[in-house]
């Protein structure tokens, strides 16, 4: 009896994860269309200075949105079922956003699509977690390196798309991906055992007590500084490379092919450099947050785009760790409760990514394309600083 239930309940276990694989891998591929498309948007809605940036920014402030929802869902809802619900909605939203007119319309798509995908990444994240209990980091580096993946092929997808159909094409045919992940996750999940204690993690519902005790702790507090620079650094390269190659190399196919190699890289990073710092997870961040801002230095004061185009790769090799780590880091002794913390991570680095796309479109145009590279250099600094202290609390 025991043993056809160790049986279940690895075929169960199996089946989630999957289905979680699949979310992050077509999610992949609409986090990267502000990076990807930014040039077609500026041009079909002749933007210029600040606004070059909104379209990454309304995404991300969707998904900080998603946040406040996401933690009540706690304890209450199935989470392939939340999955299932956020791609039919993601889908609508893709529709809208390909078919807006005017600008603000465009926007409100963005930043409810951002909405949907917070609910599949944070939902993505916290069953992993769930159900490969000791083997977190791992398992969310899979999960994450699969959506490197998806990353670095979205950007040569969309150039090739480009050449058929426009910007706004693009986004209905991701709207009809995600219907078709829809009816995958829902296929897969359907036969599922509702009492396989294994993959139907009992959480406690949400309070404000639990989000007052968990700030309290310093730990937690620097590993939130960490997400929000480390992500905001992160953001500020990728949703910027493409626009300063071109206003600075006139090579914007050079900025898109740095996102693919940029994710080729962390992807690397994640399916077999993350599987080995079990022991000290967090000086493995620190070192790699160290390095990532030498190497973007040396990138953007070579004075070359191909040498700038061959760091962006070592700054993936060197910060694809990040996410992963500080998921499974902040679910440290919070057990029953990785919604909540996955929840809580994910809104503090939706934050730098709001912030990221705006303070570059700003600072390249009010002060220097030069200087705006600067920022994801002292982002990356104080994420350094921040895992350097989660590191001397351990």
């Amino acid at each position: 009896m025991n043993e056809a239930v160790n049986v279940t309940n690895k075929r169960n276990v199996g089946v989630v994860t999957a289905a979680a694989f699949v979310s992050i891998f077509i999610y992949s591929f609409i986090v990267s269309l502000p990076a990807v498309l930014i040039n077609e948007v500026v041009e079909a809605f002749s933007l210029d200075g600040t606004y070059e940036g909104f379209m990454g920014a309304f995404a991300s402030f969707g998904f900080m949105l998603s946040i406040f929802f996401i933690v009540l869902i706690q304890g209450r809802a199935q989470k392939s079922t939340v999955l299932i619900v956020a791609f039919a909605a993601q889908a609508i939203m893709l529709f809208i956003c390909g078919f807006s007119p005017v600008f603000l319309l465009f926007c409100i798509g963005c930043s409810l699509v951002g909405f949907s995908g917070g609910f599949i990444d944070t939902f993505s994240n916290s069953t992993i977690v769930d159900i490969h209990k000791g083997k977190g980091a791992k398992y969310l580096g899979f999960l994450h390196g699969l959506f490197g993946v998806g990353s670095l092929l979205s950007p040569l997808v969309f150039f090739w798309a480009l050449r058929y159909i426009d910007w706004r094409g693009v986004h209905y045919a991701l709207a009809i991906a995600s219907v078709l992940v829809m009816l995958l996750v829902f296929l897969l999940t359907r036969g599922l055992s509702k009492n396989t204690e294994t993959v139907n993690v009992r959480e406690h519902l949400f309070t404000k007590k639990d989000l007052v005790d968990y700030i309290k702790v310093r730990r937690n507090a620097a590993l939130a500084l960490a997400g929000f620079f480390s992500m905001g650094g992160i953001s500020c390269v990728l949703v910027w490379i493409v626009r300063y190659m071109t206003l600075r190399y006139g090579a914007p196919e050079l900025g898109a092919l740095s996102i693919s190699i940029y994710w080729v890289c962390s992807t690397i990073n994640r399916f077999f450099l993350v599987q080995h710092v079990k022991r000290a997870p967090m000086k493995f961040f620190t070192l790699g947050a160290v390095l990532s801002s030498l190497i973007v230095l040396v990138g953007i004061f070579s004075g070359s785009p191909v040498v700038l185009c061959v760091m962006i790769g070592f700054f993936g090799l060197c910060s694809g760790h990040f996410v992963p780590v500080m998921v499974s880091e902040c679910a440290v002794g919070y057990e029953g409760r990785t919604t909540f913390t996955t929840s809580f991570i994910m809104f503090v680095m939706s934050l730098g990514r709001i912030a990221a796309p705006v303070m570059m479109a700003f600072t390249s145009t009010q002060i220097s394309l030069t200087f705006s590279m600067m920022l994801p250099v002292a982002a990356i600094v104080i994420t350094a600083c921040c895992g350097f202290y989660t590191v001397k609390k351990c």
